[in-house]
């Protein structure tokens, strides 16, 4: 479910109302009075449901500090890019020059996030990605105004490869979407499963967001020979591959294998019975026995009812590294906009899905990479039972810039 703009454009935790009584005021005083941050994401399309949640988890880490640093409201500038490069760059633009804010967040399409990384070194604007995995936002595009919270596509993918090629899983064909992240994700796999002693057959490439029949595709991996298919698949399509894999009779013949976006908790009502026994990795899943991991499940389900799936967690660890490094600063955004990067960047701090730390890059590590399976718990309901665990692998070179 897409989230609604009724309402809901220009307001977060500050609400309209206190925007209205802001009018009129001069503009040195709207600047003390509320830190802007505008936030990007795909609200409406393929993307809709991670970005609801991306959306859901940010909420949660601003309302620990009741919305405020050092007395200033955090004003939230909601705005959806479309999942399209040229509609991002509209939507940046129109943050800085005509909203004012203070800093961007979010960006969910690598394709986006690496069309958007020129324009925030270009205007000094502090950009925090939410996810944008593309190898090549930290590598060739990095910027002294840029950093992620997340995680590269290699620090991630190049670990999983490593770990199935470990189980002896010897060959696998590879399936994903063919745009910037896809190639980032599959791409970071292949390099750790082949330099461990595997073998990607093949690698299948559909369109993005016109793929609607995966039977061709599907087809020719379960004629490939290879041991399992690994692909990376998220929001309306992971549920489109999946249903398909299991309507085509291929769950028994050759296993449909990925991340955790592929079998996401918010896709589990869609998908149905078609998760059960699904292994994949993951970087958060609910049941993590950590104290910040379970206060942050239980805030996410008193607020939402309903357990936070990945993207929310994402989408907390992209609010709670703003929001730590606005406290570090005095709540003052320094003038030389470069500080507050650096000041994340120096940041090591516990996350729902473990300790988080930036490279010299600004890009966040990954202390853990979990293997997980679905199953039915004692009340019936799904849940992920943990397997294994690894440590994330490291970004790739790239960045050239010294800061």
């Amino acid at each position: 479910m897409a989230v609604s703009f009724k309402g809901y454009a220009l307001i977060g935790l500050t609400g309209a109302i206190g925007l209205a009584a802001s009018a009129g005021v001069p503009t040195y005083a709207q600047e003390k009075g509320a830190i802007k941050i505008g936030l990007m994401l795909p609200y409406k399309g393929v993307y809709a449901v991670p970005a609801e949640s991306i959306d859901r988890g940010f909420q949660i880490a601003l309302e620990e500090y009741g919305g405020k640093i050092n007395g200033r409201r955090i004003e939230i500038i909601r705005a959806d890019d479309e999942l399209t490069p040229s509609v991002g760059v509209q939507r940046f633009n129109k943050f800085v020059q005509s909203d004012k804010v203070d800093l961007v967040a979010g960006v969910v399409g690598s394709n986006v996030g690496i069309a958007v990384s020129e324009l925030a070194d270009k205007n000094k604007m502090p950009m925090v990605f939410v996810n944008a995995f593309a190898d090549e936002i930290t590598g060739k595009f990095c910027s002294p105004y840029i950093a992620r919270t997340s995680f590269s596509a290699n620090g991630f993918e190049y670990a999983s490869g490593k770990y199935w090629a470990s189980k002896g899983i010897k060959t696998a064909v590879t399936m994903g979407p063919d745009y910037s992240a896809g190639r980032a994700f599959i791409g970071g796999f292949k390099r750790g499963f082949e330099d461990n002693g595997g073998k990607v057959i093949e690698e299948i490439w559909t369109p993005f967001q016109k793929t609607k029949d995966y039977s061709a595709a599907l087809t020719q991996a379960a004629n490939s020979g290879a041991q399992i298919i690994y692909a990376f698949y998220a929001g309306a399509e992971a549920i489109q591959v999946v249903k398909q894999h299991a309507d085509f009779g291929l769950r028994s013949k050759i296993p449909f294998i990925g991340d955790h976006w592929v079998y996401d908790e918010a896709l589990w009502p869609a998908l149905g019975d078609l998760a059960l026994n699904a292994q994949h990795v993951a970087t958060h899943y609910p049941g993590i026995e950590t104290e910040v991991n379970q206060k942050f499940v239980k805030a996410y389900n008193a607020k939402y009812k309903q357990d936070p799936d990945v993207s929310a967690a994402l989408g907390y660890d992209n609010g709670k590294a703003i929001m730590l490094t606005l406290e570090t600063l005095g709540g003052e955004m320094p003038e030389d906009r470069a500080k507050f990067i650096s000041t994340m960047r120096d940041l090591t701090f516990d996350s729902p899905r473990g300790k988080i730390k930036f490279n010299a890059q600004n890009s966040a590590l990954l202390e853990k990479v979990y293997v997980v399976e679905i199953v039915k718990g004692p009340d019936g309901k799904m849940q992920r039972k943990p397997l294994d665990q690894f440590p994330g692998a490291g970004d790739l070179p790239g960045c050239t810039k010294s800061f």
